[in-house]
């Protein structure tokens, strides 16, 4: 083994969401999408290879471009 750690986590449930849910629902997982890519192209153009490294240079930048998102979650799921 290299030494490298490869993690996959996954959840499976059924949810039958109503129409506002559904938005909301949709709406969150295009910002994950979104904010999954931003770290991964930001990553590779910075040659960042550490979840730290990573974390420092966009942890900021993501909460101000989506300070909703978690008070979406709890509030309205």
């Amino acid at each position: 083994m290299s030494g490298s750690l490869l993690l996959t986590e996954a959840c499976r449930f059924r949810l039958e969401p109503n129409e506002e849910q559904r938005i909301i629902l949709e709406e969150l997982f295009s910002a994950y999408e979104d904010m999954v890519r931003g770290c991964l192209s930001r990553a590779l153009s910075m040659n960042i290879t550490s979840r730290k490294r990573l974390h420092e240079a966009v942890y900021h930048g993501l909460r101000a471009k989506y300070p909703i998102i978690l008070h979406i979650i709890s509030i309205r799921l």
